[in-house]
């Protein structure tokens, strides 16, 4: 069997069962959020900071190892997955009984183990009751979401992983929440930003990259051109949804910022230096205007 970083460019490989470990352990494909992250380094910290982010993460370090956000995030798409197949959340994500926990409550010993194991093993997910009703408040705001629910309801494909050839001739992947076989693929957020402050989350997290990114791979199997929808939904009180696409022009600078990006990466890549020429130097501390003006000037006007 053919690895997938020994496939021979020009290629485009497209898989439904492939574990998201594989799809993660797959260095020799580039993914969009560590692209973007790399970007996101050179655009806020300079050059030095992008080439040892990207050397970092092509030896498997992880930049962000999550946080209550993402993991609320991880198990909604697992909700999503569920009721797409037909599978009931309530049967799926689980809070331990009290008799398997311990005299004052808590989740250890053989008898929580034991029920651990059980559900694990037969593809469920274990939670606390509030964590429990946030999911299913999530899943609520879905199905009050006429948009939302023609997009699950019509689903074809779920976690997708595609391997495939930029324009540029660079290796990328990406890996769709949700596909309608031949039209378009989607992909799901949660989100704690109130709807006035989505677009900073949607620029910052990378996502107007995302709708450029799987849109352009969904063409490279066969796809015809669309503009990609997210499924949004809030995670903290109202729990609303919305389903959003982003402007035709953010997408396009979001192409450009990518083959730019992807074009020095590649180099980088090819010629083992990492670092621009003056990396190692003693450098002058970069101190801003407003610092200049409140500790030199006193906070007078120049």
């Amino acid at each position: 069997m053919t690895m997938l970083g020994t496939l021979e460019l020009p290629c485009v490989y497209a898989k439904n069962d492939l574990s998201n470990d594989a799809y993660h352990g797959d260095k020799a494909f580039f993914s969009r959020s560590q692209v973007h992250r790399w970007y996101e380094m050179q655009r806020k910290s300079g050059r030095y900071a992008s080439g040892k982010a990207q050397s970092l993460s092509e030896r498997g370090v992880s930049a962000f190892s999550g946080n209550r956000g993402t993991e609320v995030g991880s198990l909604f798409d697992e909700a999503w997955d569920w009721v797409v197949s037909g599978k009931s959340v309530g049967d799926m994500l689980l809070t331990a009984p009290a008799e398997v926990l311990t005299s004052n409550g808590q989740r250890r010993g053989k008898a929580y183990e034991q029920w651990r194991d059980e559900i694990h093993a037969a593809g469920k997910r274990e939670a606390n009751a509030d964590t429990v009703a946030q999911i299913n408040f999530m899943i609520e705001a879905v199905f009050e979401h006429k948009s939302a629910v023609d997009l699950l309801n019509r689903t074809t494909h779920l976690q997708r992983s595609v391997f495939f050839e930029h324009r540029d001739g660079h290796r990328l992947k990406a890996r769709y929440d949700g596909e309608i076989e031949g039209e378009l693929v989607y992909d799901v957020k949660t989100t704690s930003s109130s709807w006035t402050e989505l677009a900073k989350s949607f620029s910052s997290f990378g996502y107007f990259w995302q709708a450029a990114w799987y849109s352009d791979s969904a063409y490279q199997i066969g796809y015809p051109a669309f503009r990609m929808p997210f499924i949004v939904v809030q995670s903290v009180f109202p729990y609303e949804c919305q389903v959003l696409r982003c402007p035709d022009e953010f997408v396009q600078a979001a192409r450009d910022q990518i083959a730019r990006t992807l074009a020095i990466a590649a180099l980088r890549r090819e010629t083992g230096e990492y670092f621009p020429e003056d990396y190692g130097e003693v450098k002058e501390l970069d101190i801003p205007a407003w610092m200049w003006k409140q500790e030199i000037y006193g906070g007078a006007d120049e």
